[in-house]
Parts: structure tokens; sequence; C-alpha cells
């Protein structure tokens, strides 16, 4: 299932930049841009980078929390963290 999903996210992330290929992310972010840097050169707004990727990871917080990984306790304070972590890696900072 995890597999499944993350397929989905790449996809997903494809999608919303308007790249081809995992390889075409991989090649930009090797050359020194970042995944906004990347939206921008495609015209695509970075907020939507930003949700995509937070929703993702919110998912996979749900799924840990349900699945007893992770205590309520856990779950809030990482969902707490996620939006900081999402720019920062957004922006490559």
């Amino acid at each position: 299932m995890m597999e499944k999903q993350l397929l989905a996210a790449k996809y997903d992330l494809l999608h919303v930049l308007g790249l081809a290929s995992e390889e075409d992310i991989y090649n930009a972010q090797y050359n020194g841009l970042s995944l906004a840097d990347i939206a921008e050169a495609n015209k695509v707004d970075v907020q939507k980078v930003i949700d995509l990727q937070l929703a993702e990871l919110i998912e996979q917080l749900n799924e840990r929390l349900s699945s007893g990984s992770i205590t309520p306790e856990q779950y809030y304070a990482q969902q707490a963290e996620l939006p900081e972590i999402i720019i920062r890696s957004v922006y490559a900072l």
C-alpha cells in the first residue's frame, strides 16, 4: 500500500510541476534548483507544491496514528512541524 502511495505522490508532484519524469526533478535539483525554482520556471504557483506535499505528509501521519505507530501527542507535534519542514524543503533552505 505504501509503495502505491509513493508512486501516486511522485506522479502528483510531476503533474503539479508540469514535468514528464522523476529524472527531470532529479536533474533540476542536481543542478541546484529547488522545487520552488522548478515551479516558478514552469509558471506554477509554489503554494500548490507546498499544499500537495503537506497533504501527502498529513495523510502519512494519519495512517501512522491509526495504526498505533505514533501516539496522539506525537501526531500533533509532528503535524505542527510539517509546514515549516515542507517550506524549507521546497525552497531548499
